[in-house]
């Protein structure tokens, strides 16, 4: 039997061989997008996975082995690192690695050293007919994830994949295994996202999950808007669903992300999105919603508390029943999730999601306030 039986089936992390029209029965005549023949009988796409990393020696050598061991031919797939000018032996560490592997390890140089640069050297440098991207604070649960890839992107037509992105914290980190719970309750993120769900199979909006693309897509929407410090990624899902194009997400693509560890580390990150979220709103003033607004608002009502108390209190009220009433929900999903995890959340919740909201609002108001404006330049 050749390998082609791969796109014609998934394969699930317990061995189950399952076609995608059992998810999508009404997907069954879809016809597959022909890039190149690249799903011609026999033909194995050549997948290139991109990884841009800086300062990554502590999680990105398991990460290589885990994509080293992938059930998929050695000689059609390749790791490009791009490396945004370490100085911990990152570069070092892939190099040497790169001498032994059984599949082609390549290191390129991200000058730009923003992760949106590191991703665009990769495209740049990569032969694959299928880009897969991973950060380097990731492990993969699943051998098969090359294979899910490749086949899912045959049998449904999609031209992007999304994926769940889980947060399974390191095993020494209480404060990090709070943070992925906290992130995966219903008051830890957005609605509309996806990036926590284990379960959804089928077509989605890519934009806060999309993460594999056949090489094609590149050529259509152009590459990642390197003036972002975050959201980068977003941006470039909103213009891979602007232009039309089919996205999927399945559980079997599943990547797990090692939720920040410290109370420094959570709120720089949070701090960063924040400031991602507003030049995304800039660049895509239909993506604005109240939503994604809350936690600006959330920051200015407690900054705005004691100013509050000399005005009138037909306006003073304002701000203290919204900071009352979000605290009121984080108490509530706290006491939740310590029933659930552990007692510790109990505490260690609410200052995550202080954390986490504060950081986003306070980022958010930041680069509102910002006198200089970064000038977004449009790709597309």
């Amino acid at each position: 039997m050749g390998f082609s039986w791969i796109w014609t089936k998934r394969v699930e992390a317990d061995g189950t061989v399952r076609s995608p029209q059992q998810d999508n029965p009404a997907n069954t005549n879809r016809t597959c997008v022909n890039f190149r023949g690249l799903w011609d009988e026999g033909y194995v796409p050549f997948i290139s996975i991109v990884i841009p990393v800086r300062n990554e020696s502590a999680t990105l050598p398991s990460l290589l082995q885990e994509l080293i061991l992938q059930h998929y031919p050695k000689d059609r797939y390749e790791i490009v690192v791009a490396d945004g000018v370490s100085n911990d032996g990152t570069a070092v560490l892939v190099k040497e690695l790169a001498l032994t592997a059984s599949v082609q390890v390549r290191l390129v140089t991200n000058w730009a050293i923003r992760s949106g640069g590191g991703r665009n050297v990769g495209v740049q440098t990569a032969k694959g007919d299928i880009i897969v991207f991973i950060d380097g604070h990731c492990s993969i649960p699943s051998r098969l994830l090359l294979q899910n890839t490749a086949s899912l992107m045959a049998m449904t037509g999609a031209q992007c994949l999304s994926r769940p992105q889980p947060l399974v914290a390191a095993t020494s980190s209480r404060f990090g295994a709070v943070v992925a719970n906290v992130r995966a309750s219903w008051l830890g993120h957005g609605r509309d996202s996806l990036i926590y769900d284990m379960e959804r199979s089928g077509f989605v909006d890519p934009t806060t999950s999309g993460a594999s693309y056949l090489r094609a897509v590149f050529d259509r929407v152009g590459y990642y808007d390197e003036s972002f410090d975050a959201c980068e990624d977003c941006d470039f899902n909103l213009r891979v669903k602007k232009a039309g194009m089919l996205a999927y997400t399945d559980p079997s693509l599943a990547v797990n992300y090692v939720p920040r560890g410290s109370i420094r580390g959570l709120w720089k990150q949070m701090v960063r999105y924040g400031r991602g979220r507003i030049r995304l709103m800039r660049k895509h003033p239909d993506y604005l919603s109240l939503s994604q607004l809350a936690p600006a608002v959330l920051v200015a009502c407690a900054v705005g508390l004691i100013p509050a108390l000399y005005l009138p209190a037909v306006v003073g009220w304002i701000p203290a029943t919204v900071v009352a009433s979000f605290t009121m929900l984080i108490l509530l999903c706290s006491l939740q999730l310590s029933l659930r995890h552990g007692v510790d959340h109990l505490w260690r919740g609410p200052l995550a999601f202080v954390c986490i909201y504060g950081g986003l609002g306070v980022g958010m108001l930041l680069e509102v306030a910002s006198r200089k404006q970064r000038r977004v330049p449009s790709l597309a």
